[in-house]
């Protein structure tokens, strides 16, 4: 069931026409300037595994926001060559910029601090939300990804506002520590989830956890907990960032040869093949590699 509107709220917190500002360029230079590593309190680590979720964490400035915003949006327009155009989720393979972002500590040290101190990315995507009646239904990431155990938490960063009116994430806390549900594949138009998957189970709407995020802020959630999102009542659109980690001793259990990048630590265990950084951005080595990667994880996230 899609879930209610929300009403409009009379506020943004970056002006609408702040991403057209000429952007930065990205990489170290850039990101070295900027703000410190976040270390997590034990309280907050406690609130993290009470309620499956935990925001906001701020880890990009509003200079370097721009920047990532720039680039994806750079590549969403056409304004690169068609045959350069990186795929979502293999960006890490063929570009260095993302293999490097993936492993920034202000992102990966409050990973690690659910997680535990050897840490893999095992995914990178972005999430964009256009205003209209677009949205996220309840479910669980767990009933579809394969990996196993659920020792997996998601980074989800905001390039764009994500205010109360934009639709941000919505949490049911606690629900990560209760079943897996199964789910309803109900391949709706407006939803945004690949198989517009919906949680068999009623969710108490006034139990519910709302996120906002302003630019370069991030939450993180348990990849066993309960969320979903509202349409944009915005004219701008919602733009995430996700990162998808996971601790070392989590495996593919849908299909061989998956890959991911070792962020933090060692990997004890080899579950996956290593990502190794590219040594040039869009090579042909890097580009064959990206195709033989999106096909292991469509054989994972979309064939039973």
């Amino acid at each position: 069931m899609r879930p209610p509107r929300l009403r409009r709220l009379d506020r943004l917190r970056v002006p609408a026409d702040d991403h057209h500002r000429r952007r930065p360029e990205l990489g170290p230079s850039l990101w070295a300037r900027y703000s410190p590593v976040t270390a997590l309190t034990q309280s907050q680590v406690d609130s993290f595994h009470e309620n499956g979720f935990l925001f906001p964490i701020r880890v990009f400035s509003t200079e370097e926001t721009l920047a990532l915003r720039g680039r994806l949006e750079e590549d969403q327009s056409g304004a690169a060559p068609c045959a350069e155009r990186a795929d979502r989720q293999g960006l890490p393979i063929t570009h260095a910029w993302a293999w490097d972002l993936v492993h920034d500590p202000r992102i990966v040290a409050p990973i690690s601090a659910v997680l535990g101190p050897d840490v893999l990315l095992w995914s990178m995507d972005w999430f964009i939300k256009a205003p209209g009646p677009a949205f996220v239904s309840y479910h669980q990431d767990a009933t579809y990804w394969g990996l196993e155990p659920h020792h997996v938490a998601t980074a989800w960063i905001a390039l764009s506002d994500a205010s109360p009116e934009t639709g941000p994430m919505r949490f049911v806390p606690g629900s990560h520590k209760g079943p897996l549900f199964e789910q309803d594949e109900t391949y709706a138009q407006d939803n945004l989830l690949s198989r517009g998957q919906v949680v068999k189970t009623d969710v108490d709407e006034s139990q519910t956890v709302l996120a906002p995020l302003a630019p370069g802020e991030m939450s993180m959630h348990h990849v066993r907990v309960i969320h979903g999102s509202e349409p944009n009542l915005t004219r701008d659109r919602r733009i995430g960032m996700v990162l998808r980690y996971c601790a070392t001793d989590v495996r593919q259990t849908k299909a061989e040869g998956d890959r991911a990048i070792l962020v933090k630590g060692v990997d004890n265990h080899r579950h996956f093949e290593m990502i190794p950084r590219p040594r040039e951005d869009l090579g042909q080595s890097e580009r064959e590699l990206a195709r033989r990667h999106a096909r292991t994880r469509h054989k994972a996230l979309m064939e039973d």
